[in-house]
Formats: C-alpha cells, sequence, structure tokens
C-alpha cells in the first residue's frame, strides 16, 4: 500500500518489481526448535531474576504461553469479559476461547477449544477476579500493559538467563514463539494433525506437519536401535 500511495503521488515513476524470498522445495524443519519441559522449569526458574518485583505475574504469563500455544499478540489481548473480541469462556459444557471476527485476519467469528491444562489454569484465578485482561503485564512505572515488543524483550532476557538456546548458529535464545513450538511439539504426540491444526490456528495443514517431521525421525530411531538391541541380545 505505501508504493502505491508513492507512485500516485508521483514520488516514484512505476512499482518497482519485488521479488519475495522462496521457500527452498521440500523445506519442512522448523528453524529454532520447541523448548523442552525441564528448558520451561529452568525459565521459570529464572523470572525473580529478570523480574523481581513482579515474579508471580510473568510466571503466570509463562505458564500460559505454554499452555496455550497463543501467539504473543493473541496472549495479550485474552480477556475475561464477554464482550471483549477476544475472551476466554469457562461456561460452556467445555472451556473455549471465543474470537469475534474483528479480531481475525479472516474476518470470522470462531471458537478455539482450549486444551484441559490451560483451562485448569485460567480456573484458579478466583470468579471474582475474572475481569479484564488474563495476562495483566503492567509496567512497573506506566501502570499499563506493555506492548508486545516490550513483553517479547522480557521472555527473551529471561530466556537467556536461563539459558536456554534455541538456535546456537545465531545465539539465539528461547522467546515467546518457542514456548509456543514447545506446545505444538507436546500435542503432536497426543492428536492428529487435523486437531492439531485447529490448536495452533495454522492458515495450511503444511505448516502444521513441520510440527510432526521430527516425531516420525524419533519413532524410527527408536524402532531402529530396538531391532538393534535385539539382535544383539540373540
Amino acid at each position: 500500500p505505501a508504493l502505491r500511495w508513492a507512485v500516485s503521488m508521483g514520488m516514484l515513476p512505476r512499482m518497482p518489481d519485488m521479488h519475495p524470498p522462496r521457500r527452498p522445495k521440500g523445506q519442512s524443519l522448523m528453524r529454532g526448535r520447541p523448548i523442552t519441559a525441564e528448558e520451561f522449569d529452568r525459565m521459570v526458574a529464572a523470572v525473580p531474576k529478570v523480574r523481581p518485583h513482579d515474579a508471580p505475574a510473568w510466571v503466570h504469563y509463562l505458564t500460559g504461553l505454554w499452555l496455550s500455544g497463543l501467539r504473543l499478540e493473541e496472549s495479550l489481548a485474552l480477556s475475561w469479559d464477554a464482550d471483549a473480541p477476544f475472551h476466554a469462556d469457562l461456561t460452556g459444557r467445555r472451556p473455549s476461547i471465543r474470537i469475534y471476527a474483528e479480531a481475525q485476519k479472516s474476518r470470522r467469528d470462531e471458537v478455539l477449544p482450549m486444551t484441559p491444562d490451560f483451562a485448569k489454569l485460567l480456573m484458579e484465578t478466583p470468579e471474582g477476579d475474572r475481569h479484564g485482561l488474563v495476562f495483566n503485564l503492567a509496567g512497573l512505572q506506566t501502570g499499563k500493559q506493555m506492548s508486545p515488543k516490550r513483553v517479547c524483550r522480557v521472555v527473551s532476557a529471561i530466556g537467556r538467563k536461563a539459558g536456554v538456546v534455541v538456535n546456537k548458529a545465531d545465539g539465539k535464545y528461547a522467546s515467546c514463539h518457542d514456548l509456543r513450538r514447545g506446545f505444538g511439539t507436546r500435542w503432536a504426540k497426543r492428536v492428529m494433525p487435523a486437531v492439531l491444526k485447529r490448536l495452533m490456528r495454522h492458515a495450511s495443514i503444511e505448516t502444521t506437519m513441520s510440527y510432526y517431521v521430527d516425531l516420525d525421525s524419533a519413532d524410527v530411531a527408536d524402532q531402529l536401535w530396538a531391532a538393534y538391541g535385539d539382535e544383539q541380545s540373540n
């Protein structure tokens, strides 16, 4: 849109040719990696070192990311209020997240199934406190909800303090997205691809299938080692 505006204002003679980088054919392995349960525990333990004055709120937030698989912006928009465009609903037969059209690129209303462990976490909040944002990450000086960019920096600082490296080549430490990856990998062991696609809210099943690549390889490796062990014992 900005380039088209520049052309219409005579600032550019024409639209430049733009060729987005192509994804290599057959690329399905994730760059970086999901964090493990042990690494998540290390991040939780590191929270007081990074956020000593509001550690409980950040432990609650990290746990929410780990159990929900929500994207960064979604987690910060999640509300208890039924009229909010992105809100938790614990009143139905099964807990869910209700998303109104204005909160989605697809412009469609959606009811997202909530995993039992995330629902259990939310139910720990007393009913009298279930209003406003689910994850209240107010700045210590401003008293206002932090921006996604600021939250991302804090989570990355926690990952660094915990020593959780997810990409050695780039020197990248665990971030919000790696917690989401951990969610996807855990549930890939439990549910079919179509169910995981719904949980992750992927636009394409090909994206979802990337969570199964390493799992398939690990299963085959286990069978190879088991067969090798049986051969050695005979």
